[in-house]
């Protein structure tokens, strides 16, 4: 396989590994509070929540884990 499609498959993998569980976490938590809003509203305050947590937390350490995995093949 081709090594630029290859790091390009595995950026993908980092981006899925960072975040579903920041999402369904992130939803979560959320919940009680955005009940009553409408759905434009929670859009918002959930993406303004998600995509720091994730990009500061998730995927650097979806890719460690990834790298990590990667070495012990």
């Amino acid at each position: 396989m081709n090594e630029k499609v290859k790091d390009r498959l595995i950026r993908i993998l980092v981006g899925y590994v960072g975040l579903y569980p920041t999402l369904l976490i992130v939803l979560t938590l959320l919940k009680p509070v955005t009940h009553d809003l409408s759905l434009p509203l929670v859009v918002l305050i959930e993406t303004i929540i998600l995509v720091p947590l994730t990009q500061m937390v998730s995927f650097p350490l979806a890719g460690w884990l990834i790298e990590r995995l990667r070495r012990n093949k």
